[in-house]
């Protein structure tokens, strides 16, 4: 009985030790994980911007690039292989004024408020995001990075030229005349008048132009 008792002891002891054996085999390795940030802050400084009109815009293109390589068979004989990019691009922008560049004098006499050098709409901000919807290349001429960079300069440049052909520049300005609207019903209410100059483009090509090239 006595060794029986033992027998069962042992291959008690032998099944456990395989069970944990079996454990530290198929466990997952303890992975630790060591991070080095380092944050730069370059330039920081105080703005001043009123936005009125914010929309959410979408385009779909295509864009295109061949490469020309001489291959000699003996003779010299051009090839081109070309590349092509299906891009989404989906973004935010933001058309406002920036109000840093507004001047504003007081004459406290004749309770007068003086608006001055009002600046025209501009394009704020864009916020964009990237789909690629397909990507078509040539064993000679593959997508590199340096491509990938430039199409996304390129969608957001797209963007900027959307936001113009939709008139939003336009729809900004109507909204801040109505903002300066409010602001002399206001000093009208006070007992005070508010006069505003605006300083304007010539037209509004030059305007659209002068913001493209930005």
């Amino acid at each position: 009985m006595g060794k029986k008792l033992i027998n069962v002891i042992v291959l008690l002891g032998i099944f456990l030790f395989g069970v944990w054996v079996a454990r530290l085999y198929y466990q997952e390795p303890e992975i630790t994980t060591e991070t080095d940030a380092t944050v730069l802050i370059q330039n920081i400084k105080d703005v001043c911007k009123l936005v009125t009109v914010e929309a959410e815009l979408q385009e779909i293109y295509d864009e295109k690039s061949n490469r020309n390589v001489t291959v000699y068979l003996p003779l010299p004989t051009n090839f081109t292989f070309s590349k092509k990019a299906s891009i989404e691009v989906v973004g935010k922008v933001l058309v406002g004024y920036d109000l840093e560049k507004i001047t504003i004098d007081v004459d406290s006499i004749n309770k007068v408020l003086y608006i001055r050098d009002l600046p025209n709409p501009e394009i704020i901000s864009i916020e964009h995001d990237v789909k690629y919807r397909s990507l078509d290349e040539s064993f000679f001429n593959e997508f590199t990075p340096k491509d990938f960079t430039q199409l996304n300069k390129s969608a957001k440049a797209v963007l900027k030229q959307k936001a113009i052909e939709e008139k939003l520049l336009d729809r900004a300005e109507e909204q801040g005349n109505e903002v300066l609207r409010v602001i002399q019903f206001m000093a009208k209410g006070f007992g005070w008048e508010a006069k505003v100059q605006k300083k304007l483009f010539e037209d509004v090509t030059k305007r659209d132009s002068s913001i493209l090239s930005n």
